[in-house]
């Protein structure tokens, strides 16, 4: 360890020192006034409510919609909310968790395109210049300062530590293959869009270097870790699958997140793509965006005729695929795209700009080769002023947008309860899309209901209801006919309904609520609770499982890498002691 880090420190001390200039805005201003802010402090405050409820897995925020439950963890992957409520639990505030989650993910985003490049080229100091180029490119900090897009910040993380752990197993030694299942889950449980990006990514790159699949050894690290990225994050993915099955959700809706002609509206001129011309109408979601790979990266990129000679012939192809599916990327955000000619659920995706994260993380690795095979051998002080120009000329982003001077999380809706139209754009649309399509189309409802079960169908007497949250309990006589009632909860699968401690099925109204039938001549009482359905309580268990599983599995591989290496020096002992004897 002691050698390991007498190699690394002074590298690792300039990532840390150019991550402290990267967030010295956030810790002499505070929390910029992005986009999505309010939605990502909102979802985490949910998520301690949900926790504080009894909740084991935090899905439904009670208090959320207007007091009927909102179930935002149950459709957006929830690492981001799961992590700030830790880090909260030490620094009182989700304010400050936000932004030591951010300085960790710029941190790590270095370490880990540190340590993949330096897998890549074999070179310490021009690793350091590609990390820095990595962590300061521009759309990097636009989703850190302008748009706080969490989920992509992550996956700006997790990308190079998936590719690390791939490379490695493709053209090293195998010895950090478990990085994959790291990279993988961490992107997965972050992001589904980029998600999407890096299953396509790291298919390409295992078709293209399918001939190296003869190697057993490849394969069956690679199950492996398929396995444990199917486990680990299975407590998301299959209960999104029997949501999405129980009933019709707004979010799953032929154009509900964005159609083909407002997909289109998004695309990105090329002089701001290279240049980051940025606009400044505040009617123009784009506003202040630095949607560019970067002039640093254009001009490297450039460059690259020089350098493809100087690459031996085993890794053109790699280097080739590296190029040309970050050239694709920034072709398909520009408006000389054939989008017509593709099909229409690639709207999905919203934004072409979201295809910069695969962008800026391709070209920044074709950058930093093209610039090692064409300066080897610059020095100490060159690096030093290399990453110099690189932070001159990211600095603006740093203090382009408006902050928050004081930060309190009541500032963010609150946990004491968060109307469904709040006078924040971002919260309203995220607060919408994962309701019933039969709640979205009844917004007004939702609004004006009051909180008490209402009788849909017969003669029921209720004679007292509380509601505490995420649980209800209704006192009620039914006579001669059979009744229903709404529930005051959004339909979503999980809840657990009991007349008179005895499970019965309940299904969706006519509004997007619970409804339940009871039948005639009974009384009794009905308890309404969250819990979670068998299928989402089976899967948290298989994954919390399967992480320590994976956990042992890394103690495991670390003590046989560690027994290997010993007998492998002794072995060179003996031999060198056989070989002294012999002279």
């Amino acid at each position: 360890m002691k050698e390991y880090m007498k190699k690394y420190i002074k590298y690792y001390l300039v990532i840390i020192f150019v991550t402290i200039l990267l967030t010295s805005a956030l810790f002499i201003f505070g929390l910029p006034n992005s986009h999505d802010i309010n939605a990502h402090m909102a979802r985490a405050i949910g998520t301690l409510t949900a926790l504080k409820e009894g909740q084991i897995e935090p899905l439904i925020v009670s208090n959320y919609a207007n007091g009927f439950g909102y179930a935002w963890n149950l459709f957006y992957p929830p690492l981001a909310p799961y992590v700030m409520t830790v880090l909260r639990l030490f620094l009182c505030s989700y304010g400050n968790a936000l932004k030591a989650i951010i300085v960790l993910c710029i941190f790590i985003s270095g370490i880990a395109m540190f340590k993949l490049l330096e897998e890549i080229i074999k070179n310490k100091k021009f690793s350091l210049i590609g990390s820095i180029i990595y962590i300061c490119s521009p759309y990097f900090l636009t989703d850190v300062y302008i748009r706080m897009a969490l989920g992509e910040i992550l996956a700006f993380t997790f990308l190079p530590i998936l590719f690390l752990g791939i490379y490695n197993l493709f053209n090293g030694n195998g010895k950090k293959h478990t990085l994959i299942t790291i990279g993988a889950v961490g992107i997965l449980l972050s992001h589904i869009i980029s998600a999407l990006f890096a299953v396509i990514l790291a298919g390409l790159y295992v078709i293209f270097n399918i001939n190296k699949l003869k190697n057993k050894q490849i394969i069956k690290k690679l199950i492996i870790n398929m396995l444990f990225i199917i486990l680990i994050g299975g407590f998301f993915y299959f209960p999104l699958i029997e949501v999405k099955q129980s009933t019709n959700y707004e979010v799953f809706q032929d154009n509900a997140v964005s159609t083909m002609e407002e997909f289109k509206e998004h695309t990105v001129s090329i002089p701001q793509l290279l240049f980051g011309i940025v606009k400044n109408d505040p009617n123009i979601k784009e506003s202040k965006m630095a949607l560019t790979i970067g002039l640093l990266i254009f001009l490297l990129i450039l460059i690259t005729p020089f350098a493809y000679n100087k690459i031996e012939k085993k890794y053109r192809k790699n280097y080739l695929l590296t190029l040309i599916i970050g050239i694709l990327s920034v072709y398909a955000i520009t408006p000389y795209f054939p989008y017509d000619l593709m099909p229409k659920e690639i709207a999905i995706i919203q934004f072409p700009w979201r295809l910069l994260l695969i962008a800026t993380f391709t070209l920044t690795i074709v950058a930093t080769v093209n610039l090692y095979k064409l300066l080897k051998n610059i020095d100490k002080t060159e690096t030093f002023f290399s990453v110099l120009v690189i932070l001159i000329y990211i600095s603006p982003l740093i203090f382009l947008p408006s902050f928050f001077k004081e930060i309190p999380d009541e500032i963010f809706l609150g946990i004491d309860g968060m109307p469904l139209f709040e006078n924040h754009s971002t919260t309203r649309e995220a607060m919408q899309e994962y309701l019933p399509n039969k709640a979205y189309k009844n917004i007004e409802y939702i609004q004006n209901r009051n909180q008490n079960a209402i009788i849909i169908k017969g003669n029921i007497e209720v004679n007292e209801q509380i509601k505490d949250g995420s649980h209800m309990t209704i006192e009620f006589k039914n006579k001669n006919e059979e009744a229903s009632i709404e529930l005051p909860y959004i339909f979503y699968p999980g809840y657990e309904i009991k007349i008179n401690d005895e499970k019965i099925n309940y299904y969706e109204s006519d509004k997007g609520f619970i409804q339940i039938d009871i039948p005639e001549n009974t009384s009794g009482e009905i308890l309404a609770k969250y819990s979670g359905t068998i299928l989402s309580k089976v899967t948290w268990i298989i994954s919390i499982l399967s992480l320590i599983g994976f956990i042992i599995y890394n103690i495991y591989l670390i003590i046989t890498y560690k027994v290997c290496k010993q007998k492998e020096e002794s072995q060179n002992e003996k031999i060198i002691s056989n070989s002294s004897n012999v002279l």
